[in-house]
């Protein structure tokens, strides 16, 4: 450290108040910012060296190839790939987040540390309030009521653009999804959080996607023809190494002997364990990787079918639904057998699969269409989302009212709370008003920005009440007539006679009705449902990291 120091080229003091970390934190806020929202602007991106473009504005096609040198941002990008990780969802949502209350962070003169303690006394508070009884922005979901799940999930496909859909094609999506979730609640076994897998067949409308009860196999003729048998049970062996000879691990030293063949030993052992299987009267041979084809003659002669280069994701499938083990070496145990109940050849658009079922185990198999490679492949990523958060509200049980509102409400809670315990945290903290006020306007602006980026709008284009307490958008500069929505769609003007601006919050008392009063309640397709636990982990991780990051005075640079 003495060495450092004596070297000042290698530190950096303040470094968010600094380049290269400011520049690099407005260019990523430039970005992320038009990317959220069902307004979201698409991004091509392309690797400087060439190659295929992306098309894309979801946060798992954008963060994987998005590439910074500045050590900050590089923290900020990988927290938000973190809360991907954890949730599929909300990656923008959360370095949105770190990077507008840095931003606003470093516009006051208060002391970057003392913003960042209060900061995580501040989020501790917006998270609590976000979970209070009293927030009316926040309810159990009604599973006897599909309307409610159609909402979540059609509230999903409208968040983004990239795949072009119309009405009829997202309700036609939506029926899949929720046929495909309702159909494995019944299983006390599931796959982390889905028993559903997403295949992609390019060139074709949407309506065309089909749901199927079981794993399918992309084959070709020649495999699927071996597969004669329909109605199980059928008894299977499903290898993870390889039994095409080579070695799945690494050898450094290697005797070679002229009086002996090592690739001749491998087969006989690999012989072996095949005769040991075909012993056992098992009815199919999955791998992996490879069968070696003198392996694969001997199991045709014992009229065994079998299928190699599974690859990864089906391997894992097919495990999963057969209940048995994976055999990760060349010996079988006799409990590594799993069972199938049925096994059907099937002809989608001209390719042809595999489906393998069991009726232990439901799991379906969706065969997603589109027109081109690019709009498929951002409708595959919000499908696989979806499933996760159907998943989650099954497990948690609890959505809240997406498009701004929850936030808008929250924030409105918070505000109250604070202004009653602002004494308490100027003493905890050893702040003056004048600083705390800072520090809440900050955080305050971080979520509004977020709110109005998810409509690609600004503060002054919408305004909240003390009725629910939801958002509004401002048309032609009026505000909104009785009849107009929220952002959510969950309430009509009616009844409400005053409009607070965004910059408004929190400089006057707010009692939220505790029983909101009737309102003339939109068709639950214009309802905006979000899962509350993927929000409240993207906010709680944002506000931590953007806690740390203020609190970093010193970053050290490589030499």
């Amino acid at each position: 450290m003495d060495n450092l120091s004596l070297n000042s080229s290698n530190l950096t003091l303040d470094p968010l108040r600094k380049d290269p970390c400011l520049t690099s934190m407005k260019t990523l806020i430039k970005i992320i910012q038009t990317c959220v929202g069902p307004r979201a602007s698409l991004k091509l991106l392309q690797h400087q060296e060439g190659g295929a473009g992306i098309l894309t504005s979801s946060s798992q096609r954008l963060l994987p190839i998005l590439s910074v040198k500045d050590r900050i941002s590089a923290i900020i990008i990988s927290t938000a790939k973190t809360q991907l990780k954890k949730c599929n969802d909300n990656g923008l949502c959360c370095m949105f987040l770190i990077l507008k209350s840095i931003h606003h962070a470093v516009l006051t003169e208060c002391r970057l540390p003392l913003i960042g303690a209060l900061y995580t006394h501040l989020s501790n508070i917006y998270i609590e309030c976000l979970n209070t009884s009293n927030n009316l922005s926040v309810m159990s979901i009604d599973f006897s009521d599909l309307k409610h799940l159609k909402s979540i999930v059609l509230s999903m496909l409208n968040s983004k653009r990239g795949y072009a859909l119309t009405s009829v094609n997202k309700d036609y999506i939506a029926s899949l999804i929720l046929k495909a979730f309702l159909g494995t609640i019944p299983s006390n076994k599931l796959l982390r959080n889905i028993n559903t897998r997403v295949i992609s067949m390019e060139g074709r409308d949407v309506n065309h996607s089909r749901l199927f009860k079981g794993v399918l196999v992309p084959v070709s003729k020649e495999d699927a023809n071996r597969f004669q048998k329909e109605m199980g049970p059928f008894r299977i062996a499903l290898f993870t190494t390889s039994l095409a000879g080579e070695t799945d691990c690494p050898v450094k030293n290697i005797v070679i002997d002229s009086s002996f063949s090592v690739a001749k030993a491998s087969l006989i052992q690999l012989e072996k364990t095949i005769e040991k299987v075909i012993a056992e009267n098992v009815d199919f041979v999955f791998c992996q990787k490879v069968i070696h084809p003198y392996l694969k003659k001997k199991l045709q002669y014992a009229g065994i079918s079998f299928l190699d280069r599974l690859g990864t994701e089906t391997t894992k499938y097919v495990q999963f639904i057969s209940g048995g083990n994976a055999i990760t070496s060349l010996i079988v145990s006799e409990f590594s057998y799993g069972t199938l109940s049925r096994s059907e050849i099937v002809l989608i658009e001209e390719r042809t699969f595999l489906l393998f079922s069991s009726d232990d185990t439901p799991f379906f198999s969706l065969a997603l269409c589109n027109y081109n490679a690019q709009s498929l492949s951002e409708l595959q990523v919000v499908c696989q989302q979806i499933f996760s958060a159907l998943y989650r509200v099954l497990c948690k049980g609890k959505v809240c009212y997406g498009a701004g509102c929850t936030e808008v409400c929250t924030v409105q809670l918070w505000a109250t709370k604070l202004k009653e315990n602002s004494s308490s945290i100027q003493s905890e903290f050893n702040c003056t008003l004048g600083q705390l006020e800072f520090v809440k306007s900050a955080f305050l602006k971080s979520i509004i920005d977020f709110c109005v980026a998810l409509h690609q709008g600004t503060h002054l284009d919408f305004v909240t009440e003390a009725v629910y307490g939801h958002l509004w958008e401002i048309k032609d500069g009026q505000f909104p007539n009785e009849m107009e929505h929220c952002a959510c769609g969950r309430y009509s003007a009616l009844g409400i006679d005053s409009w607070m601006f965004l910059s408004d919050i929190g400089k006057s008392d707010l009692y939220l009705q505790t029983s909101p009063k009737e309102s003339f309640q939109s068709p639950f397709d214009l309802l905006v449902l979000d899962e509350l636990s993927c929000k409240e982990s993207a906010f709680s991780l944002a506000f931590e990291v953007a806690s740390l990051l203020l609190r970093t005075t010193v970053v050290v640079n490589k030499r």
